[in-house]
């Protein structure tokens, strides 16, 4: 699976720092700055940091080999999950079924997660499906993650789809 990539990213390693807003279930918008360090324009590793004094006075960063899909609170925890960019990453992962990939924050530290502990609630994607924002884009604001814009996306990507097992099978 590879998202579609700006043709402006032609470096073979790249990074790119955008924020994006993230409605939460609760109603809040908070804004979620994403790190992406591409190869060949494929996202192959994010940085999140977030900020949200419930959960830590500090900054709060998430790193993985994940498109993030869902930032979330539900229930008074945090959670972060995402999919594996590339059957490169897939394989390194684990090949997980479905092919989504959970963690909570806990006492300080993002725990990864079975599947079956992710909350229905928190199934619909609310992060930037793009593999990499548009380069002069400093800002990713909801307006522009418009959900009527998502059905170009497969259902998988907008929701969480438990029977999903994934394009790398």
């Amino acid at each position: 699976m590879a998202f579609k990539v700006p043709n402006r990213i032609s470096e073979r390693i790249s990074t790119v720092i955008s924020t994006l807003d993230g409605k939460l279930n609760d109603g809040r918008v908070i804004v979620v700055e994403q790190k992406k360090r591409a190869d060949r324009g494929i996202a192959r590793e994010v940085w999140l940091t977030i900020n949200l004094p419930e959960f830590s006075s500090q900054p709060i960063v998430w790193h993985e080999h994940l498109d993030p899909l869902v930032v979330n609170i539900h229930a008074g925890r945090l959670y972060v999950v995402g999919m594996p960019p590339t059957q490169r990453e897939f394989e390194l992962l684990g090949r997980p079924q479905p092919s989504y990939l959970a963690y909570i924050w806990e006492n300080g530290t993002w725990r990864r997660i079975p599947f079956s502990e992710i909350p229905e609630a928190i199934f619909d994607a609310n992060m930037f499906l793009e593999g990499l924002p548009l380069a002069n884009e400093k800002l990713v604001t909801l307006a522009q993650k418009d959900p009527s814009l998502l059905n170009e996306y497969p259902r998988w990507l907008r929701r969480i789809d438990p029977k999903f097992i994934g394009p790398f099978y």
